[in-house]
């Protein structure tokens, strides 16, 4: 499979869900989100900090620092449903919560900000 362009978060994510360049952009599901969840395993820092970039469930504090601690499983620890994609564990306000991994938001010199900005593009254009 040729190698992505650095540039094209498309690119970059037909690579990580095993997909020809030229092929039909997998919609979220189940298989897709294990198979992103994977590469995410293996390139994620964490704690890493952030912010919730829209509020979700109870959750509505957007203003507060983050701290996202870990992701969960979603084959040992849940079942992750196309509607709320991956889930991770973060502490905000002293608080662990759980909360969709696409709500949120690094700054542009982290080295998770293109991890995350290409699962959230993914997840946000083909949910």
């Amino acid at each position: 499979m040729p190698k992505p362009k650095r540039g094209d978060p498309e690119d970059r994510i037909r690579a990580i869900l095993g997909i020809m360049r030229s092929g039909r952009m997998p919609r979220v599901g189940r298989d897709a989100l294990r198979r992103f969840h994977g590469h995410l395993a293996a390139h994620l820092v964490f704690p890493f900090e952030g912010k919730l970039n829209s509020p979700v469930g109870p959750h509505r504090d957007t203003a507060s620092p983050l701290s996202v601690v870990r992701r969960m499983d979603p084959v040992a620890e849940y079942a992750p449903e196309e509607s709320g994609g991956l889930i991770c564990t973060a502490i905000q306000n002293g608080e662990r919560i759980e909360l969709p991994l696409d709500r949120i938001v690094v700054a542009g010199d982290s080295p998770n900000h293109q991890f995350l900005g290409d699962y959230g593009y993914w997840f946000s254009n083909w949910c």
